[in-house]
């Protein structure tokens, strides 16, 4: 099944570099994986530390708008797992092709995420200094799906439970705490479902 997705910039080699890098929560280096973190696709006993690449839903809405320039478009972005929302320039970045890597569900349903998407960019608009030449949302134009590239690092924290950390797969920045809370979000609608399969 193909879909529109942003395709991964960071490789595997330099994810591992990012969270093997000297930092606070592993005491500027003192506190090293004893283990490489690798990939383990094909292996259902997975041995931490790993990395893995997945791939988070967006929704991508076009709003009309008006402003005395005349009528034009907004687009902005949804993260469908937790709802991060982000104003949207990258269509140039958009392919149509099908990941290798696992795609996350959709979990936040369209006919909430819009009304929302629209709430998010009036107070976006409302930030802006001036109060003059602010344009007006209109209505809804589109809606389509993208997915988004994320480097997951699954490992123990200290007191034994599992943890993750998030790499953005494009820019190479740590995720936020909207992203890993959008994993999370996801990987325990997974499990739920499937345990109710089981």
């Amino acid at each position: 099944m193909q879909v529109q997705y942003i395709p991964a910039r960071i490789s595997e080699a330099r994810a591992t570099r990012f969270f093997n890098r000297r930092r606070p929560g592993n005491l500027f280096g003192c506190l090293r994986r004893r283990s490489s973190m690798v990939r383990q696709e094909n292996s259902t006993q997975k041995i931490l530390p790993y990395l893995e690449l997945v791939w988070m839903p967006y929704y991508l809405i076009d709003l009309q708008v008006s402003s005395h320039k005349g009528t034009g478009e907004i687009a902005v972005s949804v993260e469908a797992c937790s709802g991060a929302f982000a104003l949207f320039q990258m269509h140039a970045d958009l392919v149509a092709d099908t990941p290798k890597e696992e795609m996350l569900p959709i979990l936040l349903p369209e006919d909430e995420v819009i009304p929302y998407a629209r709430k998010q960019l009036l107070q976006t608009i409302m930030r802006r200094r001036g109060q003059r030449g602010k344009p007006v949302i209109e209505e809804h134009l589109n809606t389509a799906i993208f997915y988004y590239p994320f480097w997951v690092c699954y490992s123990r924290s200290r007191s034994g439970a599992l943890d993750i950390q998030l790499q953005d797969a494009l820019t190479g920045e740590r995720g936020g705490n909207r992203n890993r809370a959008g994993v999370l979000n996801a990987f325990t609608y997974l499990s739920h479902q499937k345990k109710a399969g089981s």
